[in-house]
């Protein structure tokens, strides 16, 4: 008996090694394949000749088609039990998509193909999240999937460089020339990476449902808001973070116009800014995850949403490129705790067989947030610019007045969200506090100065 259950306990760490094996390859080439074509999707857009509302539309859609589709296939997911079917074919179709994407003739067909993309990838999210919490325990989970975080952002770092190594080639060249490469290695290493997760294990169940169960099922799979009336504390989380999401995107669509239009930013450039953004918040992640498991998601929720009031501010005032990469660069600890705080929190407050629900459903009202806050942020700035350009004669000053008033907007819908969060509580009780860690450690670090005199 002894040597049964030695072995058996030996073929379960084997088996759960090869699954986080498959999952950081997974994690790793679809990121990749991300950070070669996501960060220029919008620069390819304004090659195209997109206007303002049309960068809203974009946004919009690229927030709004996963958004909407992430209840039935996170319902679906739990329905069956499994999560690597989904994983895998929304993976591969969604990445054929950029193959597609170099050929577009105008702006409107780009903003149709990425919702395309969008939508069949929106099966990826909430399965990915319940994947992960199928494969880990509640004291693990902060730092496992701050771990998967790395990984990933690490793979779009390198890629977001190569992509906007090789577009910046071709800066005065054909639409087709600069971004065939980046767009054409983003879906290959996507499809790869997506097929990897295969290597994942899952147990399969046996399904005892009739035809009509299966079709109530599917009728039910649009109604979410019996998630919102049974649990308070999710309820109360996402009527915020949707608010303060809703505040966040009426500024996504002018971000380009800002890079491009009244910085001058090369495309280089621009890589620049996401590889800054990304490795400061890797910088941080492992950190704000340790201290997650410890303190839980609350603190590190409020200081996230604090910080963020600086963007729309920093931008409104830049004048240099370099202004970007300071504050991207800043918010890396803001960003971190954002990546794992939200994540751990609906953790703490979804039942466990409603896991990838729960995700799909946040997901969803987020999603329908920042689509109509992209929509309006687009035909905000498209009217401030319409009034400063009475004469036809629109100069760099204006532009920048035009969009400085949709910056203002976002920056006080903000720190007045921001003050709202104050009102949300954790269920969960956890060992420590922020304010006990943070003594813990000035006294850690005292001793280690004061050690050696």
């Amino acid at each position: 008996m002894p040597q049964s259950t030695g072995s058996t306990t030996k073929e379960r760490e084997k088996e759960q090694a090869e699954a986080f094996s498959a999952m950081y390859s997974n994690q790793a080439g679809v990121n990749f394949g991300k950070g070669l074509a996501d960060p220029f999707v919008s620069v390819l857009a304004l090659d195209l000749g997109a206007t303002a509302p049309q960068l809203g539309w974009l946004n919009a859609f690229t927030n709004l088609f996963p958004a909407v589709m992430q209840v039935p296939w996170g319902k679906l997911s739990d329905f069956f039990g499994r999560r690597v079917p989904f994983l895998v074919f929304g993976g591969v179709i969604s990445f054929l998509m950029y193959f597609f994407m170099v050929g577009s003739a105008d702006a409107w067909q780009l903003i149709f193909l990425v919702s395309v993309q969008l939508a069949v990838g929106s099966m990826m999210i909430p399965t990915w999240y319940a994947l992960v919490g199928d494969r880990t325990t509640p004291g693990t989970r902060g730092y496992i999937m701050s771990r998967f975080f790395v990984v990933s952002s690490f793979a779009s770092i390198i890629a977001t460089l190569i992509g906007g190594a090789i577009a910046s080639n071709f800066e005065d060249s054909s639409v087709l020339a600069k971004y065939s490469i980046p767009f054409f290695m983003a879906g290959i290493s996507g499809i790869l990476g997506s097929i990897m997760i295969y290597r994942v294990k899952e147990e399969k169940r046996r399904l005892h449902a009739s035809p009509k169960r299966i079709f109530t099922f599917g009728l039910k799979s649009f109604i979410f808001t019996s998630d919102l009336r049974e649990n308070r504390y999710f309820r109360n989380l996402v009527i915020l973070n949707a608010t303060f999401n809703f505040l966040m995107s009426i500024i996504w669509p002018i971000l380009y116009i800002t890079y491009v239009d009244v910085l001058g930013a090369t495309l280089w450039e621009i890589a620049v800014m996401t590889v800054i953004s990304t490795g400061s918040t890797i910088f941080f992640q492992l950190k704000v995850g340790r201290l997650l498991d410890l303190i839980g998601p609350m603190p590190q929720i409020l200081i996230s949403r604090f910080a963020f009031i600086s963007v729309p501010i920093v931008y409104a005032l830049a004048t240099a490129v370099w202004h970007i990469y300071v504050i991207n660069a800043a918010l890396g600890f803001a960003s971190a705790m954002a990546n794992v705080a939200f994540f751990k929190y609906i953790l703490d407050v979804a039942p466990e067989e409603k896991k990838a629900e729960y995700f799909a459903v946040y997901n969803t009202i987020l999603g329908l947030a920042t689509f109509v806050g992209c929509v309006i942020g687009g035909y905000l700035a498209a009217f401030f610019i319409n009034r400063i350009n009475i004469d036809g004669d629109l100069t760099a000053n204006d532009l920048v007045i035009a969009l400085g008033a949709v910056y203002a907007i976002s920056a006080f819908g903000r720190a007045a969200s921001s003050i709202w969060f104050l009102k949300l509580k954790d269920p969960v009780k956890y060992p420590e506090t922020l304010m006990s860690v943070s003594r813990k450690t000035l006294k850690r670090w005292k001793e280690s100065l004061l050690s050696p005199f």
